[in-house]
């Protein structure tokens, strides 16, 4: 049974390679890091069949967008979340200029010794 849906802000920084599917046409899976919830947290996004987004939706890598999300039932993952495409919007793109500062201010807090 799928919970509420809640808003989330995201930092995108993996997109899988769009892989055929029945039931979803094709689907990616995309990774990024969760912005909204205080301390930063890895956050998994499925499905998610970006060629099928509208062009405005389209996000690049290190993208900030807002989705609205809710936990997967079908991923039992903590960090899954199944997003509500129709309210998908691309806030802002993060640039890799002053050697990724912008970028790692948001991925240091993660940074582990070990996974």
């Amino acid at each position: 049974m799928a919970g509420t849906w809640q808003r989330a802000r995201i930092m995108i920084t993996v997109k899988t390679y769009p892989e055929l599917s029945t039931k979803y046409h094709e689907t990616s899976c995309v990774a990024g890091i969760r912005l909204d919830l205080g301390a930063p947290r890895h956050v998994r996004l499925f499905p998610v069949p970006f060629r099928l987004l509208q062009e405005a939706n389209q996000f690049a890598k290190y993208s900030i967008i807002e989705v609205d999300v809710q936990p997967h039932n079908r991923d039992r993952r903590p960090e899954s979340v199944r997003p509500n495409l129709d309210t998908l919007h691309v806030v802002a793109r993060i640039p890799s200029s002053d050697g990724w500062k912008q970028r790692y201010a948001h991925i240091e807090p993660l940074v582990a010794p070990s996974l």
